[in-house]
């Protein structure tokens, strides 16, 4: 499981309804001086059930010298959530990514949990449905390639970084991060605090953006490293076997 880091918790009754769940996250997101209601934009994670499969083609843009270096070398740049808060190109940039608020509902009681997570994977983003010469350029790129065998993909990549899991989904696109989930009757809360582990902390957390990114139709792929090491900055590596699952595709800007 990736770290995270709790920054604040609020315990409150439990069966909370939609209405109040919005009321309880959103006084963790207006600001501190702020005394008016704010009601978040949340999602549960049964909402990713139907995210893992994307509507069309998965396509890769990029500059044109990077699509050949890929398929003549294998060679591809995964990024970092750490890497994408720094970047001030709006079009690639987010300040937001790995920031985030999980909610845990259980019979006696509901937590609320402000956190930071996914500081120790690998990150690779792509399109979802066919690629739009507007879209391309806003981005700063000439040129694209689809990912035509995700599994076989993601799996090659796994291998090549030696991750513990691959993880892809479409992107879900609110206003707030807030993933609302369940815990297990038998649930351990010392182990929440003090473990820093909290069951509904899944992979659907690092598919939540916001609107105004919405445009990007975004396929995500998220490896997980074997320690829990944050990395900070982008690899490049060198994986051949990734080629065979993809294929050029032509663009006219």
């Amino acid at each position: 499981m990736a770290p995270f880091y709790p920054k604040s918790i609020i315990v409150d009754n439990p069966y909370l309804t939609d209405q109040e769940l919005r009321e309880k996250a959103g006084s963790l997101l207006r600001p501190a001086d702020s005394k008016e209601l704010y009601l978040a934009d949340i999602t549960y994670i049964e909402e990713f059930k139907k995210m893992k499969f994307p509507n069309g083609r998965v396509i890769k843009m990029a500059k044109k010298k990077h699509v050949d270096s890929f398929f003549s070398e294998g060679t591809l740049q995964l990024g970092t959530f750490n890497y994408y808060k720094k970047i001030e190109n709006p079009e690639i940039g987010d300040s937001s990514e790995g920031d985030y608020i999980v909610v845990g509902r259980h019979t006696r009681t509901t937590y609320f949990f402000e956190m930071k997570g996914g500081l120790n994977n690998y990150v690779f983003c792509c399109y979802d449905g066919e690629p739009e010469p507007k879209v391309i350029e806003r981005f700063g790129y000439d040129d694209c390639f689809e990912i035509t065998d995700l599994e076989g993909f993601s799996n090659a990549i796994e291998k090549s970084l030696n991750a513990v899991n691959c993880y892809k989904s479409k992107c879900v696109y609110k206003k707030d991060k807030v993933l609302i989930g369940n815990l297990p009757i038998d649930h351990d809360f010392e182990a929440v605090i003090t473990e820093l582990k909290l069951n509904i902390d899944n992979e659907a957390k690092y598919f939540m953006k916001f609107p105004n990114y919405e445009h990007q139709n975004e396929f995500r792929f998220i490896w997980q490293m074997q320690d829990n090491k944050e990395v900070e900055e982008p690899l490049i590596i060198h994986c051949p076997e990734a080629t065979e699952y993809c294929r050029r595709h032509p663009v006219s800007l």
